[in-house]
This record gives structure tokens, C-alpha cells and sequence, in this order.
């Protein structure tokens, strides 16, 4: 999952089966959080030939407004306008599959059409907070009963996500963290409602990195061969913001730079034995490789001066759990090899012949052999084996119908 890779390959009995396109859902709170956290990717995914569905949870009708002559709208004719923005930046994206939690095509069986509004957001003594419905009047004005985002029992969001999820068969789930980016409480739902669906059914999910945050494993996206598709994407939400060369000026007037690069993080899923290697700073790779060739040396030593009195099998079954025991522990040939290399060229070191023409292991002996020339196959064999997955291709995530992830190094 740390390249972009839009197939999956089935294996089948005999060599390897059809290639399946990746299929990706997009979970956005409003109308325009999808182009400026997603519209780049959204666009490669798309080039690639994937399947791409983005469910956007409201129509932003509490949003802020930027033109002064639209100032005048607000609360469901806001919405209202809103939708048209969202359907003319899909199509810059070229996007053809948009639903709305709620609609005919993204709601659980045996619900009616309905909506969830946009929750607002303002400031209190606890940072961001929704405001209260009976606050904000736009179901009365809009002679709507439905309740907002944040309102909205958190089992009947995620019964809509899980029906779209089941029609879209997604090989990954693509959402918020549980910051909810910035903290707006709708993102913050549309996180708790996404992760939860992709999780009750199995489907990976991947939380989109705020700026400044990225930190090593993350899956970072090039999007600067469809960054014109994404500013045209960010211009349809007029309502919103506006987009001066590489710069997004927002509704309260904070600027921020269309970056090139759009990060995710794999989240929610089994967490395995040992270290990774991927979230490691180099400070504790180095370390952990001198470590290793430290201990290969260790084993080395004690496995040739005492070879005769502990069998050499003995010692290379020492040395065996020591490589075995590296790759396992940090998911990589990294370590493994430096113990490997600490070892034989320990072995190969204490072999020669010394000042007075004696040597360690004597070339008559066969358990002599056996312990010269062991830790050599031992060596290549663990740290060449391939590590899981190495034959499948990489893709953004594995569902229903899935290749593998390669995670590792």
C-alpha cells in the first residue's frame, strides 16, 4: 500500500488469474473537503483505470460564504447550490460515481430517502464544536425534519456507509483521522462512521494526512500530473473558496498551498508481531543494525572456539535463530543481513591459521567444515527468502475481492 497501484491479482491454480481494477470510496463531510484533500488522487486513481465512488455525508449548507453576492443564501438554498458546485468539480475530476448519504443509492435497505445537514462548527471552551440543531433553523426553514451529521445516531451514518460499501464492493475505505483533520465535528463523525464501516466489513481504511503531520510508511500520492484537473475541481466551489495560482484562499480567509502530494495512512488494521522497520528514524536503524552485527559477531566467535566441545550443528542452530529470529522482528533483510555478515565474517576471520601455524577449526576435521562453510548457506538462505507478498502487486488496499499489500520493505 505504499505505491499507487490500481490492480489486484487473483491467484488462481496453476499461475496467476485475471487483474482485477481497484475500487476506492471516498467519505467526505461537504461538498469541496473531496478536492482539496483528495481531488489529486481521486484523478490519478481514476487515469489508472479504478473504480472510484466518493459519498460526500451533507450538502454544507451551514458553510461560509465568499462572493458577496452570494451572501444572501444560506441554509438549504445554500445546499442546494452547493450540490451544483460538487457536480461540476466531479466532472473536472471526471468522476462519474457522486452519491449523497442518505439517497436512493446510499442508504440502508429499508430506510426511506433522507439527509443528514451540515452540523456547522464554532468555537467553544473544549475547541471545535457542532452547533445544536434547534440553533441553526435550517430544517425549519427548509421544512425538512432531518437531523444534522453530528446529531444523527452514529448506527444509522454507518448502516448507510456499510449499503454503499456492499454495492461498491470498495478494496479500500478512504475518510479523515479521528481529528477529523482540523477538527470540524462533521469530519469527526464521517471518520467514526467510515472507519467503523470499512471495519465491520472487512475493508481496509485509510485516513487522509493533514499537512505537516506525514510521518515514514504513509502512502504519498504525486499529484502533480493532474494538479490543473484539481484546481479546476477547487474553482466549481466558488461558494467556498477561491484559488489564486497554487494558493487556496478559504472563506474565513486563511491561505493554504495546493500541495502535489496527498498523504494517506493504512488504519485499523492487524497489528503484527515486532518492529516496524517502515516507522523507524534512521538514528534507530543504524542502531539496530550495529546491534545486529554485533550479535552476529558474538555468535560467530563463540560458535568456532567451541565447536568441538558443542557440536557445530549446535551452533549453527544458535546462529539460525538469531537471522531467523532479525527478519521475523523487524520485517526486513536489513538487520538480518548485518548479523549475517557480522557472523560469517567472523567465522572466516578466527579460520585462518594463527602466529604459530594452529588454527580453530582444523582441516581435517568435518564438523570443521560444517561450521566454516554453514553460516555462509545459512546466511544467504534467510536473508534472500521472500518476504510475504513480494509476488503479489501492490495496491491501495485489499477487500472483498483483493491481492496483497506490500507493507514491508
Amino acid at each position: 500500500m505504499r505505491i499507487l497501484s490500481t490492480v489486484t491479482v487473483q491467484e488462481v491454480e496453476g499461475g496467476v488469474g485475471e487483474v482485477e481494477p481497484e475500487r476506492v470510496l471516498f467519505v467526505h463531510a461537504h461538498p469541496d473537503d473531496e478536492s482539496i484533500s483528495t481531488g489529486g488522487t481521486i484523478a490519478r486513481l481514476l487515469d489508472a483505470g479504478a473504480s472510484v465512488t466518493v459519498l460526500t455525508c451533507t450538502r454544507g449548507e451551514r458553510g461560509e460564504i465568499v462572493p458577496g453576492e452570494l451572501q444572501h443564501m444560506g441554509g438549504v438554498e445554500l445546499g442546494a447550490y452547493r450540490e451544483a458546485e460538487l457536480a461540476a468539480a466531479m466532472r473536472a475530476l471526471h468522476l462519474v460515481d457522486h452519491r449523497f448519504l442518505g439517497a436512493d443509492n446510499a442508504r440502508a435497505d429499508g430506510t426511506g430517502p433522507h439527509r443528514f445537514l451540515d452540523s456547522g462548527m464554532r468555537w467553544g471552551e473544549g475547541g471545535a464544536e457542532a452547533v445544536p440543531d434547534s440553533e441553526t433553523g435550517i430544517a425549519d426553514a427548509g421544512n425538512h425534519s432531518d437531523p444534522s451529521l453530528t446529531s444523527a445516531d452514529l448506527d444509522t451514518v454507518v448502516a448507510d456507509i456499510i449499503a454503499v460499501i456492499a454495492s461498491t464492493a470498495p478494496t479500500a475505505v478512504v475518510s479523515y483521522d479521528e481529528q477529523g483533520g482540523y477538527g470540524h465535528p462533521d469530519h469527526i463523525r464521517a471518520h467514526d462512521a467510515a472507519i467503523t464501516a470499512a471495519l465491520i466489513t472487512n475493508v481496509p481504511f485509510f485516513s487522509i494526512v493533514p499537512t505537516g503531520q506525514e510521518v515514514e510508511g504513509d502512502l504519498v500520492v504525486d499529484v502533480s500530473p493532474v494538479i490543473e484537473r484539481k484546481k479546476e475541481a477547487l474553482r466549481a466551489h466558488r461558494t467556498q473558496l477561491t484559488v489564486d495560482g497554487d494558493t487556496i484562499t478559504h472563506s474565513g480567509g486563511q491561505r493554504e498551498p495546493i500541495g502535489t502530494r496527498e498523504v494517506f495512512r493504512r488504519r485499523g488494521e492487524t497489528v503484527r508481531s515486532g518492529i516496524d522497520w517502515t516507522r523507524l528514524g534512521w538514528i534507530s536503524r543504524a542502531a539496530a543494525c550495529v546491534l545486529a552485527l554485533v550479535l552476529g559477531s558474538i555468535v560467530g566467535a563463540i560458535g568456532t572456539a567451541n565447536y568441538t566441545f558443542a557440536l557445530a550443528t549446535v551452533s549453527l542452530s544458535v546462529a539460525a535463530l538469531l537471522l531467523v529470529g532479525l527478519r521475523l522482528l523487524f520485517g526486513t533483510r536489513v538487520v538480518a543481513a548485518s548479523a549475517a555478515l557480522g557472523l560469517v565474517a567472523t567465522v572466516l576471520v578466527l579460520s585462518q591459521s594463527g602466529a604459530g601455524g594452529s588454527v580453530l577449526l582444523p582441516a581435517d576435521d568435518s564438523l570443521g567444515y560444517v561450521w566454516a562453510y554453514g553460516p555462509i548457506v545459512l546466511s544467504f538462505l534467510v536473508v534472500v527468502w521472500p518476504r510475504p507478498g513480494a509476488f503479489s502487486r501492490a495496491t491501495m488496499g485489499e477487500g472483498p475481492t483483493s491481492g496483497k499489500d506490500e507493507n514491508s520493505p
